[in-house]
């Protein structure tokens, strides 16, 4: 029965999910004075997430900015039982937070050990910053369907940096892989603020493959290579994790082994800031990376257009575009994009096309800011990370 309960199979847009034993809850709203708390809950295979937030908060803010709330969480199911909390997979896990004009909000986001698959109501109790509360949430068993997830465990480290096979799917129209990847220099205990380095892309210098020049190959032992289909399917993990599946065509019913390779991640690594001149060419260096960065100002962004202008108001006036190139194709970590610090209160859009370096615009109001200040680099680290696998038997759809 247990083995059931852990049955994993691949829905689409979502990632490996529990077929039985997951459970949902709907939003549970508490209104109280002026502050109106929301709440939900989700067990699945990787434990249990709560989601708090409050509305009508006393509490003051500048325009985009937030403060930490602690809020300490007690969470008990409908047998009495207690559950452990965890190491939250959130980055934001207890905040007084203001976004765009809007009033000041409270979230609080947690993580606890999976639910039993007969817990039919959890009562969740809150105190800290942001007062005393309890609540009663119901919660319904979740089925879900598709092609079974085998486990399989193949795993290879470059530079520190483990990539790993935790999951196959198959049938005669899709073969969907889970990977993870995981900076061993960053123990899951440590926040991201405190990171010398994290995790951005695997094989993209963004968040999501999504150009050709990215997409995956899978090699499988009947000689066949397979590319990989646009967009992989983003999944949340462990803290200091990257989990995603990445989706192919069904393999012919003789491949019964595989072999995928992984070119290159992308992560970000902590630095100084370094000003450069605009407009201008400048060389610079950044986490030992030496690259050059040409400048220029615009009247408007490329997102922008008098037909369609940007939904960030910035774009649609002076901006600053940037462009960064590595100096030395052959050196193996090349700096490919940075943050901008001028972008934290105005906004930002990034392109790229085809093999081209990334395109980064900001706006630049006054349309005459004499530099902008870089920080964080984005470093490209190169692989290969190969991993063999044994494929499942193809299902049926």
């Amino acid at each position: 029965m247990s083995e059931e309960r852990d049955k994993l199979v691949f829905v689409p847009q979502v990632g490996f999910r529990l077929a039985h034993g997951g459970l949902q809850s709907e939003n549970v709203v508490v209104e109280r004075g002026r502050e109106t708390l929301t709440a939900g809950i989700t067990s699945d295979r990787d434990g249990t997430d709560v989601r708090i937030t409050i509305g009508g908060v006393p509490v003051e803010l500048d325009f985009r900015q937030s403060r930490p709330a602690p809020a300490p969480l007690r969470l008990t199911d409908d047998r009495g039982r207690v559950l452990e909390e965890r190491i939250s997979r959130f980055l934001m896990q207890s905040t007084y937070y203001r976004l765009m004009e809007g009033p000041t909000q409270f979230q609080r986001y947690a993580t606890f050990d999976r639910l039993g698959p007969d817990v039919r109501s959890a009562e969740l109790e809150m105190s800290g910053d942001a007062g005393e509360w309890r609540v009663n949430i119901p919660l319904a068993p979740v089925t879900r369907e598709g092609p079974r997830g085998l486990p399989t465990d193949t795993s290879a480290v470059v530079d520190d940096i483990e990539l790993g096979i935790t999951l196959v799917a198959r049938t005669a129209t899709l073969t969907a892989i889970e990977l993870y990847v995981f900076d061993r220099r960053r123990p899951e205990t440590m926040p991201i603020d405190q990171a010398p380095r994290w995790l951005e892309g695997v094989s993209t210098f963004q968040h999501t493959r999504g150009l050709g020049q990215d997409l995956l190959m899978l090699r499988d032992n009947t000689g066949a290579h397979h590319l990989e289909r646009p967009h992989p399917v983003q999944d949340q993990a462990r803290r200091g994790r990257r989990r995603e599946v990445a989706l192919f065509e069904g393999l012919p019913a003789a491949a019964t082994s595989a072999s995928f390779e992984v070119p290159y991640v992308a992560i970000r690594e902590r630095s100084d800031e370094l000003k450069v001149p605009v407009p201008g060419e400048t060389e610079i260096t950044m986490s030992g990376c030496r690259a050059r960065v040409t400048t220029s100002r615009v009247t408007r962004s490329t997102d922008s257009t008098d037909a369609r202008p940007s939904p960030i108001d910035g774009l649609n006036g002076p901006c600053t575009r940037v462009v960064i190139v590595p100096l030395d194709d052959e050196t193996e970590r090349q700096l490919v994009m940075a943050g901008i610090m001028e972008s934290n209160d105005r906004g930002m859009t990034i392109s790229r096309s085809h093999a081209e370096a990334p395109v980064i615009e900001i706006p630049d109001p006054s349309g005459d800011s004499p530099f902008i200040t870089l920080k964080m680099p984005l470093i490209r680290v190169p692989g290969p990370w190969r991993l063999e696998f044994a494929l499942p038997v193809t299902t049926r759809t």
